[in-house]
């Protein structure tokens, strides 16, 4: 190698090593980070879920307190006994793949969170009938 060569290949696995980490690292939470994005893909949310849960636990929070922090959830369930905000969500065309979700249970008559997890889920890829 020249000697010229050798800063030049340090620069280059520098950078690429900069890009790999900074692609994948975690970020700080923060409020308005949490809802960035379009209303169906929340690209930081990902990214901040790991800080969020170090800073806070939520066992024995309202819920009015847990909407103040994270804002109005993105679902309920069918029977009103938890609800989620969507972290992840891969699609393939119209079918869901893959589901990430902060899920929270919930004591409904007086609104006390009573337990919270990161829920995943992997979809089976649907069959298309063909015509």
């Amino acid at each position: 190698m020249t000697r010229s060569a050798i800063p030049n290949s340090f620069f280059v696995i520098l950078l690429m090593v900069a890009v790999i980490t900074g692609c994948t690292a975690n970020q700080d939470f923060d409020r308005k980070g949490w809802n960035d994005g379009d209303g169906i893909d929340f690209p930081r949310r990902n990214l901040m879920i790991d800080d969020l849960l170090e800073k806070y636990n939520f066992k024995g929070w309202k819920y009015k307190n847990v909407r103040g922090l994270l804002h109005e959830p993105d679902r309920f369930s069918d029977d009103s006994s938890n609800f989620h905000y969507e972290i992840i969500r891969k699609m393939d065309g119209v079918d869901t793949v893959h589901t990430k979700n902060l899920v929270f249970w919930w004591n409904r008559k007086d609104s006390t969170i009573t337990d919270y997890k990161v829920a995943e889920k992997d979809y089976p890829k649907k069959e298309r009938k063909r015509k």
